[in-house]
């Protein structure tokens, strides 16, 4: 014997009732949501179609209701993936006014609250690092790789577990054919600070506060959203102007799901006043984490972040997009 149907769904209003938008919400229009309504409500609760009225409840056809309840996330706590997997992104950074761009792949190992990284090749402008500089970076840069970092519970970088390999790798395979090959007072003065950084990272985690990957990636986003927002502060380092820029931003939890079947959630902000910046414009945060609906996975990250400085402004547009043929 099968389980009958139900009539109707009975469903708890939240605030204020607009006919309009809970009908455009369940796809009918405003005169099929009052009549069948109507149908099966108690007389204290007929709702007329043009007079606005207090209803505690609405019912609704079970069929619009289900399809809009499979398109919407049921719990405002988002938790840290626990899976073990392997993923590819894409990063892209553009520099604005510079035009600037670079970009480059990084793969993330995960196993629960523990991350390996490992980065391939920077390019700049779509080509590969030339500039003497630049490349002694480059070159000191991929003895953290591969990184292995513990998380906490919200998603944060906690502690770099794998810093007495690093510090070998910067010994055995890095530091002395750096100081012969940059033979400069310039060189030696950047892989004097680097030998320092690397003999203990722990104790260096500037250096990843002023990466936009690792801020981004590792932003605390694992956590409850009270009514699906959350108000917070973020402070990002813009190297372009040598300054750290703090903002106050709020978390909006989207309820719906996208049309990709992924969690959203936008993070939006305005640079913090300050006395030194109260008669100037302020910056912005403009930025929408896309998650996998089943284990919370960053699938995408894109926007933009920006500062002024003498009145201009310095943009930072940030994609980092999940590669095909990650697990």
């Amino acid at each position: 014997m099968t389980k009958e149907e139900p009539k109707y769904i009975k469903l708890r209003t939240e605030g204020i009732f607009n006919l309009q938008n809970t009908a455009k919400e369940f796809n009918l229009t405003s005169a099929e949501l009052v009549a069948f309504h109507n149908q099966y409500c108690g007389i204290h609760e007929l709702l007329p179609l043009s007079l606005p009225k207090y209803v505690e409840y609405i019912y609704l056809p079970p069929k619009n209701f289900l399809e809009r309840d499979i398109k919407l996330l049921k719990s405002a706590n988002l938790q840290i993936p626990k899976i073990k997997s392997e993923k590819t992104y894409g990063v892209v950074l553009n520099f604005l006014p510079k035009e600037l761009s670079i970009h480059y792949k990084i793969k993330v190992i995960r196993t629960g609250e523990i991350i390996e990284i490992i980065k391939e090749k920077t390019y700049v402008n779509n080509l590969e690092i030339d500039q003497t500089i630049e490349q002694l970076f480059e070159k000191a840069e991929q003895v953290l790789y591969p990184l292995k970092i513990s998380t906490d519970i919200n998603g944060g970088l906690s502690k770099i577990l794998n810093s007495s390999e690093i510090n070998d790798r910067w010994k055995r395979e890095a530091e002395s054919q750096l100081r012969k090959y940059y033979q400069s007072e310039t060189g030696e003065e950047i892989i004097n600070k680097l030998d320092q950084a690397f003999s203990d990272i722990n104790k260096k985690r500037d250096m990843f506060d002023r990466n936009l990957f690792y801020k981004l990636f590792f932003l605390p986003i694992y956590q409850s959203y009270q009514n699906f927002k959350k108000d917070d502060y973020l402070s990002i380092y813009f190297a372009g102007i040598s300054q750290e820029i703090s903002y106050r931003i709020e978390y909006d939890l989207q309820k719906e799901f996208t049309r990709g079947d992924k969690i959203a959630l936008n993070v939006t902000g305005k640079e913090e006043e300050n006395i030194f910046n109260r008669n100037r414009e302020k910056g912005e945060i403009d930025l929408l984490y896309k998650l996998h609906k089943e284990t919370h996975e960053i699938f995408s990250i894109t926007g933009s972040i920006s500062a002024f400085e003498d009145g201009l402004e310095c943009k930072i547009d940030f994609e980092l997009y999940e590669l095909k043929n990650s697990q």
